[in-house]
């Protein structure tokens, strides 16, 4: 089954629109609040109906008014062309399916639809990046329960079925409860029984009892200190566990870096030598052509008038033209050659390139657009990513005002607190209350005859108790001693005044009750104000905690993105390298250092083919320059050839004045020959300083002092990246002196001692609870007969609600067995493709997704360690979570082949995880046609034969297909 149209008529933003979609992967695009959701809640609401207007889904009524529904349009293998129409009416809507025959219906969308409601549809083969976010926040129980309906039809349905059971038997009893109704009422029973079996027995066991409450407290809080060292200690060895790769990369580089001893070079050494070496071999050859020059003159100087040679002159002299042509032009092409490399010259200097390698380099650089279009996609990628660190800091300095405005409000409340001398007088005044209680004790004592001293005792003691728990409900520990004080020597009065109170002066206690009733509301509107006060504390307190979690939160996502920033430079700086630039290039020059590149190379062709045709001359001139050596018997150059020629030929007669000029020019030749020979000898001293820099003696040992140098520098980066990473983490897990096997170890011991440390608090929590029910049950004082009566009244209760939970425990026996028999019958078969899905998505780091005896999903990695779901990171969870949704919706290929709805599912997986689902999504297109819903535009071109709908141009259309 496929949808290939959408006619919404009208639905929330969108109105009388028509959508065509294609099979294989469609791709709904759109900015955020551009109608997406819209359109896939429209596809829910036509299949499966309109929600209640009083349900908590949106119906999406028309913003404009006008019609409400639409159609969708869908080939299915067994019905055809089918069209779902479904349109405002009662409940959930009118609907009609129109079917390619002319017939119609609405009994055949059950059918259709193949028996599935909405929830279990969105259940199999619709699910969102809120669905995903959501398995970070449950625990381990919670995520394997969710795998599970994930991977079995029906458990979904189960799963909340047993919820609602279980909370409804734990609200009638658990095994350690106290608020469960069944707990209540066997403890009213408890209560009960005891106090009319020891009724006189009371006052005895109330003070052993009080004693051994406190000690457990005392317990408890040492259990709990213990539990939290432990907890902290297991934390710590996990981050290090996490980090023991990484400190075995930094291991291995400082042990590389001791181990090369050239850590020294000369700046720019390689290129200064070769500079060096290249001008002194130019020099040698000037010396030696300066030489050849000399020894020319000498031997001309020794030789006498030949007639030949005066021939030969004569004819060089008459080609006088010819060799000026020739000149003419090897100096036009001289000039073209010098000002296009004048100009390169000028384009490298603005490009900031000076050497020849780098040059070279450049003019063999590839500048396809090809290529000018990926620096384009680099820095687009470099934006993005500082857009998101922006994002983060100013997600950053919000909560720093928040954080700042709540402890403004701590400090505005600390300075409305309740003053010393109002905290004094609601402590004192429990005291006044059991000093009037007394007073109220005693008159009834004068008018009814008093009770006997054990019930005037118990008297004494149910009052200090009404004051303690006061004071416990105001959080006063003072008020709690002085009426544990009060309570004493009231004892001790009673005790040692039994036989005197028919002194006591009635007129007194009266005049004493009437003053205490008198400030009575008073003090209960402070005892009021004392209470809110600490309340608000409270409230700012867990606000103030709240932000800081948040911006703690905050902080980690604006490093990761700084890293990401650092990531996307690096490789924009990798990219400019190849362009021989160094640092950032703004995004508007770009199409500007292509222009360059591009003459740059196209005057290096020109001066290639004029050097050409310059060689072709020069070997005439050469010749030419030959000839007329020969017949002056000196070296001829270029420019003197003509002069010489012609002074050779006119003035051979004068051979004196011949010689005169001869001596002249070897004058000349020796001074260039000393020049020379001292610039020779610079070269040479300066290419033995940069050899004593690098403390090496030969050429072939600078260059590999070069080498180990570099990898010097390389393995140096390195380990400072490595603990850049690590500076990210506390001090104290990265520097655990344990290595992988004693980590685990330890972790398994800390492990096993939490676990003894909570069977221990639940044993003293148990106990805890029952003594403080026997405290309570102490403090009655109710006559027997009532408590006969109430015991009976109990005991009926119980039994009723005993019944209600014997049933619904069936309930649930039942429920378990079922879920029991869907998980061996059908779910082997959906792990069995979920695993394929999983390794595919992990890249074969995890080998197979199984559920172990304890029905806790657990990983296989390829190495055989086994890691349970909740051990995971985020991202391999969501994988787990879709290779499950995959498989099970292969599974039901056949019975139910729907379209899969995804939004946004994947968008904050890393770009490996994203290829790895991308590639899964498009191998499964073949089954089951996909609708991907997405506001990220990188995600349009993540596959190649997508059909792409632009959500945003649909709000000016009127039945147009989208393209």
């Amino acid at each position: 089954m496929y949808i290939h149209k959408l006619v919404i008529f009208g639905f929330g933003q969108h109105e009388n629109v028509t959508i065509n979609l294609k099979q294989g992967i469609n791709v709904f695009y759109g900015l955020n609040e551009a109608g997406k959701t819209t359109i896939q809640q429209f596809i829910l609401h036509i299949l499966f109906g309109f929600p209640q207007k009083n349900a908590q889904q949106l119906r999406y009524e028309p913003k404009a008014g006008g019609k409400y529904g639409g159609q969708v349009h869908i080939i299915d293998d067994e019905f055809g062309n089918c069209i779902i129409e479904r349109v405002k009416g009662k409940a959930i809507g009118d609907v009609t399916v129109y079917f390619e025959d002319g017939t119609r219906g609405q009994e055949a969308l059950a059918k259709i639809v193949r028996g599935y409601n909405r929830e279990g549809f969105e259940a199999i083969f619709s699910f969102s990046v809120h669905q995903l976010q959501q398995l970070e926040r449950m625990s381990e129980d919670e995520l394997s329960k969710v795998l599970l309906a994930s991977g079995t039809t029906g458990v979904d349905q189960l799963t909340k079925l047993e919820k609602d059971l279980d909370k409804k038997i734990g609200e009638l009893f658990k095994k350690s409860g106290k608020n469960p109704t069944i707990n209540k009422q066997i403890e009213e029973l408890r209560e009960s029984d005891q106090i009319l079996k020891e009724e006189r027995k009371k006052l005895e066991e109330y003070e052993p009892t009080i004693l051994r409450l406190q000690q457990i407290t005392a317990e408890l809080d040492d259990i709990k200190s213990t539990e939290s060292m432990h907890l902290q200690e297991q934390q710590k060895l996990h981050i290090f566990r996490q980090l023991y790769p990484l400190l075995q990369k930094k291991e291995q580089i400082e042990q590389e870096l001791q181990s090369i001893l050239q850590i020294g070079f000369p700046t720019n050494g390689v290129q200064r030598y070769e500079l060096y070496k290249d001008k002194k071999l130019e020099v040698q050859a000037i010396l030696n052509q300066v030489q050849q020059e000399k020894e020319v003159i000498q031997k001309q100087l020794q030789a006498d008038f030949n007639d030949e040679r005066y021939q030969l002159l004569k004819n060089l002299n008459d080609q006088d033209s010819e060799w000026r042509e020739w000149n003419s032009k090897v100096k036009s092409l001289e000039n073209d050659i010098e000002i296009l490399q004048q100009e390169k010259i000028a384009q490298y200097r603005l490009l900031g390139i000076t050497d020849d390698e780098q040059q070279q380099a450049l003019e063999q650089t590839e500048v396809s657009l090809e290529q000018e279009e990926y620096f384009r996609q680099l820095v687009k990628q470099l934006e993005e990513n500082e857009e998101q660190y922006r994002f983060g800091q100013r997600t950053v300095d919000q909560l720093q005002q928040e954080l700042a405005t709540v402890e403004q409000k701590l400090d505005s409340l600390f300075e409305q607190q309740p003053s010393d001398y109002e905290i004094e007088r609601a402590a004192n005044w429990s005291a006044k209350i059991q000093k009037v209680a007394e007073a109220k004790a005693t008159l009834n004592q004068d008018v009814k005859g008093f009770k006997n001293t054990k019930s005037v005792k118990l008297l004494s003691v149910a009052i200090a108790i009404i004051a303690i728990l006061i004071g416990i409900s105001l959080s006063n520990w003072l008020v709690i001693a002085i009426g544990i004080i009060v309570a004493a020597a009231l004892w001790f009065i009673l005790d040692n005044g039994s036989n005197d109170n028919a002194s006591v002066n009635t007129e007194a206690l009266q005049r004493e009750i009437r003053e205490f009733e008198s400030q009575q509301s008073d003090m209960e509107q402070l005892l009021i104000k004392i209470r809110q006060f600490e309340d608000r504390i409270t409230l700012l307190q867990e606000q103030y905690d709240e932000k800081k979690g948040q911006m703690k939160e905050a902080q980690q996502a604006v490093s990761k993105f700084n890293m990401y920033i650092e990531q996307s430079e690096e490789q924009l700086q990798l990219f400019l390298k190849r362009f021989q630039i160094s640092g950032s290039l703004q995004p508007e020059l770009l199409t500007e250092l292509f222009r360059q590149v591009r003459e740059l190379q196209q005057k290096t062709t020109s001066i290639v083919m004029k050097e050409h045709q310059l060689e072709r001359l020069y070997a005439l001139v050469n010749e030419r320059m030959k000839d007329a050596s020969t017949a002056c018997e000196i070296i001829c150059t270029r420019e003197n050839l003509s002069a010489t020629v012609q002074s050779v030929f006119f003035k051979m007669t004068e051979q004196q004045q011949l010689v005169v000029t001869a001596k002249e020019k070897l004058q000349q030749l020796d001074n260039i020959i000393d020049e020379k020979t001292n610039l020779h000898k610079s070269y040479t001293t300066e290419i033995l300083n940069l050899f004593e820099e690098a403390d090496v003696e030969t050429a072939e040992e600078f260059y590999k002092a070069n080498e180990q140098f570099q990898l010097y520098k390389d393995n140096s980066l390195a380990l400072k990246q490595v603990e850049e990473q690590l500076s990210m983490f506390d001090e104290s897990a990265v520097n655990v002196q344990l290595n992988d096997i004693e980590s685990q170890s330890l972790l398994e011991h800390i492990s096993a001692t939490l676990l003894s440390l909570q069977v221990k608090k639940d044993k003293l929590l148990s106990e805890h609870a029952e003594l403080q029910a026997k405290t309570i049950g102490l403090l009655s004082d109710e006559k027997y007969g009532i408590q006969i009566q109430k015991f009976e009244e109990q005991k009926a209760a119980l039994a009723e609600q005993a019944r209600e939970w014997a049933i619904n425990q069936a309930i649930a026996t039942a429920i378990q067995e079922t879920m029991r028999n869907l998980k061996e019958k059908r779910l082997p078969a959906v792990l069995q493709g979920a695993e394929r899905y999983f390794k595919q998505l992990t890249g074969g780091r995890y080998e197979t997704l199984e559920i172990n005896s304890e029905s806790v999903f657990e990983a296989v990695a390829e190495d055989g360690m086994r890691y349970t779901i909740a051990e995971l990171s985020q991202a391999t969870k969501e994988q787990a979570y879709i290779a499950l949704r995959f498989a099970l919706a292969d599974s039901l290929q056949q019975s139910a082949p729907f379209p899969i709805i995804m939004d946004d599912p994947f968008v904050h997986f890393d770009r490996l995880r994203i290829g790895n689902m991308v590639q899964l999504v498009d191998s499964i297109q073949t089954k089951h046609q996909i609708l991907y819903f997405t506001c990220h535009e990188n995600m349009i071109d993540q596959w190649a034969k997508s059909f792409v709908i632009h959500v945003s141009n649909l709000k000016g259309e009127r039945r147009l297909t989208s393209i």
